[in-house]
């Protein structure tokens, strides 16, 4: 029984550090999470053209050294 009452305790003062913890996270306003989106949108756009413009390089060298 007193087994039951530690495994009761510890699961009840975890809930209450995970609460606790909780009050301190910072969440984002919409603001922050719309300049935060845009920027990865950005920058995934700007990779996709770097990449797609190296790859038809990659590719028209190839096909130049092969004839």
């Amino acid at each position: 029984m007193d087994k039951l009452k530690s495994y009761l305790n510890q699961g009840i003062s975890f809930v209450r550090e995970a609460w606790a913890e909780l009050g301190k996270v910072h969440f984002p306003s919409a603001r922050e999470t719309i300049q935060a989106t845009t920027v990865v949108v950005t920058l995934a756009l700007l990779m996709a053209v770097w990449l797609g413009l190296m790859d038809m390089i990659a590719g028209r060298g190839v096909r130049w050294l092969l004839g």
